[in-house]
């Protein structure tokens, strides 16, 4: 019987997933406000307890599998330039050159 609530409450969360997000995301008109509004000390400690550590770990895990995925580049399109912008150098820019507290930042 546990289990079968915890089927049904996960189907509900993830059929609402689509409602909850545009319910909570903000409205275009006070989409600029946001953007040009400096980060608060939550988005902050946020940033510095979760995100940075999480794209850390991104980061080093991107270094790792970047000479298999070097290795196996031809067999998908063998563009190398490329492969070391999306396996690299997005991780690097999100870990390491994004600033602090600023979630909408784009690399390039």
């Amino acid at each position: 019987m546990k289990k079968i609530a915890v089927v049904v409450t996960l189907g509900m969360a993830l059929a609402f997933a689509p409602v909850a997000q545009t319910i909570l995301s903000p409205q275009p008109a006070y989409a600029a406000e946001m953007k040009s509004a400096t980060p608060s000390a939550g988005d902050y400690l946020l940033d510095l307890l979760i995100i940075r550590p999480f794209h850390y770990i991104v980061l080093a895990g991107a270094l790792v599998s970047y000479p298999i995925a070097w290795l196996l580049d031809p067999l998908f399109g063998d563009d190398p330039e490329r492969l070391k912008k999306n396996w690299l150098d997005a991780p690097y820019a999100n870990a390491i050159e994004r600033p602090m507290g600023n979630f909408s930042w784009n690399s390039r």
